[in-house]
């Protein structure tokens, strides 16, 4: 199987000289692809699966840190797993401690070594393989590069499930292995509702089923 890299870099020149420099098809890498934006970037990623980022952190509007932020939680449950790689001028440390902290695999200085990026991109590329065997046996039901709705095939029938019981948005984003935050994002996106709000309207529709059952009285449904 092929895989493929996205490079970021607002600097085009930079972009065009390590595509045509570092030999990918050594790595089994057979598509290579640039973005000068986070938000060309983005709309790339939504529209091809993206195996390695390649990133840059200082741009225009949105950081390359922000974009790695955002393509960690994007193509978490992606059938094709995707790592990400610092390129930057910047070695101060914080830099480098945010980007170890987003599940970065490694931050190279410019100007690149490729010898050292070679290295780098074998060992993307062996836990690459790793995630894809284990995403097969944790989401059997994934095909191709579809992403499970991680909103409908598991929040929603988690909540319905525990309608009647206490549970919290963290309880809910362990359950569909999201970070809270962006769980709250996704769901309010996807059902046009907040957590808190889309919980208290099927409680209320459950308790107008039950009191139209008569075998319940209104102190067992409230």
């Amino acid at each position: 199987m092929g895989n493929s890299v996205l490079m970021l870099d607002d600097e085009v020149f930079s972009n065009a000289a390590l595509r045509e420099e570092v030999p990918w098809e050594r790595y089994g890498i057979t598509a290579v692809s640039c973005a000068s934006s986070v938000r060309e970037a983005k709309v790339f990623l939504q529209e091809h699966p993206v195996n390695i980022l390649l990133c840059d952190i200082e741009m225009p509007g949105e950081s390359g840190l922000d974009m790695v932020e955002w393509a960690m939680e994007y193509t978490r449950f992606s059938a094709e797993p995707m790592v990400c790689i610092m390129l930057t001028c910047h070695p101060e440390y914080e830099y480098l401690r945010k980007a170890m902290q987003l599940g970065c695999l490694d931050y190279l200085l410019k100007p690149v070594d490729l010898e050292d990026l070679g290295v780098c991109l074998e060992k993307a590329l062996i836990v690459i393989e790793n995630l894809r065997e284990e995403r097969r046996m944790k989401f059997p039901e994934m095909e191709g590069n579809r992403r499970p709705n991680l909103i409908r095939d598991k929040a929603i029938p988690y909540i319905e499930e525990h309608l009647d019981t206490s549970f919290t948005v963290s309880d809910i984003a362990d359950y569909v292995c999201l970070n809270p935050q962006y769980m709250m994002r996704l769901f309010k996106k996807e059902t046009g509702l907040s957590v808190l709000d889309y919980v208290t309207r099927r409680r209320v529709e459950r308790a107008k089923e039950l009191l139209r059952d008569q075998s319940y009285s209104v102190r067992e449904v409230g």
